[in-house]
């Protein structure tokens, strides 16, 4: 078994696409009303407009999606001013596990960090 792609749910696909566009420093690989794509490599990010499809959705904590950073300090100083809700005020440290939460443009948390072995 492999991943291929973790989405999350969206309300305005629009601001969504800019919201990770400026969070992924990139544009979408494939970018459409219904489901938008940013891709990692062999991992895809997926933004998922579910009314698309008639479906009712509750938008936010459906998934946490975690990204991996090499400045953690870097990433909050630029998401700090980009997301609407920081979830925390600081930089939350474990050994060398450093992380923090924000809340993306459709109200879905997400998670940074990186690993610090100093």
């Amino acid at each position: 078994m492999e991943l291929s792609s973790v989405y999350v749910g969206v309300e305005d696909m629009g601001r969504a696409v800019d919201f990770y566009s400026e969070l992924f420093e990139s544009e979408p690989e494939q970018e459409e009303e219904r489901y938008s794509i940013f891709s990692f490599g062999t991992v895809d990010f997926g933004l998922y407009n579910a009314a698309f499809d008639g479906y009712e959705t509750r938008f936010g904590n459906n998934c946490v999606p975690n990204f991996e950073v090499a400045d953690v300090d870097d990433a909050y100083e630029r998401i700090e001013s980009l997301a609407p809700k920081m979830i925390h005020e600081t930089i939350l440290e474990f050994g060398d596990y450093r992380t923090f939460h924000f809340v993306d443009s459709e109200g879905n948390e997400i998670e940074v960090f990186s690993l610090d072995s100093t």
